[in-house]
């Protein structure tokens, strides 16, 4: 007979874990407090309390403390671009053998080297015609095709003059604008100096042809056609060119334009009719040195990549500050304009992080620092985002002085 063994049944239900917690726990026992904070912090300061300068009344006659009030008033808007410095068009002349010859260098000089300013009628270089038989036999059809270049030079001549007499007329009237009578004008000039240089080669190629019939050799003179600076010199002294080759290269570079690419989305919030201000890649809009750039007309072009069409002002450069190729910063007139709280630029000081600020006068003798953030800068005017409401005094005299008296620079 087999012995069954008895079964032992075990139940862990929720009443037997509740005693069980109950149990581990004295009855009247309080729960454990809270750890102690590891600090406390009373009366934090606030950015606008950290910095509150209170002068003595000689300090503040010392170094003639003036303020100006915050005013809200309409200001012209800008938007501020990189622009990239160019030669007009016309500007730049490339000059040419008219027949085959050996370059030599001017008599008493040498040749001018690339960046070499120039005069109009400076002597360059010196060609000694070839009179050999291929040269002979071309001769006369180069002097024939010279005779056309002239003939066509003058007809274009006259066509610019008849646009920019009526381009003037237009202007005077108040029927048309001034971007198109600068544009005509730069056609004009460019016509003057296409049929100076066709007139000069038919009379250097009749010449030669002229000592060619009497059996002498006479050098060419080859001059600048215009003042201006040397940009590329392609041939060399004892080396011998064929008609038509080019020698050098002249460029006018007063005025210059400046080529400044903008987002097409942007173009129509432009104002054509007002000038722009040209200055450093990294000036401020309004900088000392800054240059006033006229619009002129130009023909359409743009860059479809990167969405943007470009837009051209002309700008004068009489002391070569701006070289062709050369990055610009271009402050572009908007339409309109946008009202808000203005400073005086001279009330705002940086810091070495880049953030501005203003001392506003709160009291006697008293100025505190003020974050401002600025929305841009006209002329000098600084028109502000963020900072003292209008009504409020800000030190323009004196705002650098007491920024170092703050930060114990002064004494």
């Amino acid at each position: 007979m087999a012995l069954v063994k008895p079964r032992v049944w075990a139940w862990f239900g929720p009443p037997v874990l509740a005693l069980a917690a109950a149990g581990c726990q004295p009855a009247g026992t309080a729960a454990p407090a809270k750890a102690p904070a590891p600090a406390k912090v009373e009366g934090a300061p606030k950015e606008a309390e950290l910095a509150t300068v209170t002068l003595t009344p000689d300090a503040e006659a010392r170094l003639a403390v003036a303020t100006a009030e915050v005013v809200r008033r309409p200001v012209p808007r800008t938007a501020t671009y990189a622009g990239e410095v160019v030669i007009p068009p016309g500007c730049l002349t490339a000059v040419t053998s008219p027949f085959v010859g050996t370059v030599k260098a001017p008599a008493g000089g040498k040749v001018p080297t690339p960046g070499t300013v120039v005069k109009a009628d400076q002597p360059v270089f010196v060609l000694v015609p070839l009179l050999s038989p291929e040269s002979r036999a071309t001769i006369a059809p180069q002097l024939i095709d010279a005779e056309g270049q002239v003939k066509q030079a003058k007809e274009q001549l006259n066509i610019a003059k008849v646009a920019l007499d009526r381009a003037e007329n237009l202007v005077r009237d108040k029927l048309g604008g001034s971007a198109a009578l600068v544009d005509r004008k730069a056609q004009y000039e460019l016509a003057q100096t296409t049929l100076r240089a066709a007139e000069d080669r038919r009379e250097i190629l009749a010449k030669v042809a002229g000592d060619m019939e009497t059996g002498a050799v006479s050098t060419q003179t080859i001059t600048a056609p215009a003042s201006g600076t040397v940009q590329n010199v392609h041939a060399q002294p004892g080396q011998k060119v064929a008609a038509g080759a080019a020698l050098f290269e002249v460029a006018s570079l007063d005025p210059v334009w400046v080529k400044v690419p903008v987002y097409v989305g942007d173009v129509s919030r432009l104002a054509p009719d007002r000038p722009a201000g040209i200055g450093g890649l990294a000036d401020a809009p309004g900088a000392p040195g800054e240059r006033p750039g006229k619009p002129v007309a130009a023909p359409p072009a743009g860059d479809p990549l990167a969405a943007t069409v470009h837009v051209f002002y002309e700008v004068p450069n009489g002391d070569g500050a701006f070289r062709p190729g050369e990055r610009v910063g271009v402050t572009l007139p908007l339409r309109g304009e946008g009202a808000g709280p203005t400073v005086p630029r001279a009330a705002l000081i940086h810091d070495i992080h880049g953030g501005s600020w203003v001392y506003e006068k709160v009291g006697d003798r008293k100025y505190a620092r003020r974050r401002v953030l600025v929305d841009r800068v006209v002329d000098d005017l600084a028109v502000l985002v963020s900072g003292p409401k209008p009504g409020a005094k800000v030190v323009t005299d004196g705002a650098a002085e007491i920024y170092g008296t703050e930060f114990g620079n002064t004494k």
